[in-house]
């Protein structure tokens, strides 16, 4: 009799080693998901900030944005003055 009760308490001893061990596992991946999941969580943020900043810029200095057609239209305006005046000295020698 004295050998099973040995025997039984050395099975729940290792019954309680075992999850202990699980729990301390099952706590260690917990973690690790908990982390990378905030990992992702950052880099979501940061790729999302990226294309707003990225999709802003195009809208304000892209090729059909409005600072871009100021732009065109500066230096149109700014070619035929440079013309005008030019062609008022060469006006003055003739």
């Amino acid at each position: 009799m004295k050998d099973r009760e040995e025997r039984l308490a050395l099975l729940v001893e290792r019954g309680r080693r075992e999850r202990e061990a699980l729990e301390s596992a099952t706590l260690e991946i917990r973690e690790e998901l908990e982390r990378r999941r905030a990992q992702w969580k950052t880099a979501s943020v940061l790729a999302t900030g990226a294309a707003v900043v990225g999709t802003v810029a195009y809208k304000l200095f892209g090729r059909s944005s409005y600072s871009a057609r100021i732009g065109r239209t500066a230096s149109v305006v700014s070619l035929i003055l440079g013309l005008v005046r030019a062609a008022l000295k060469i006006g003055r020698f003739l």
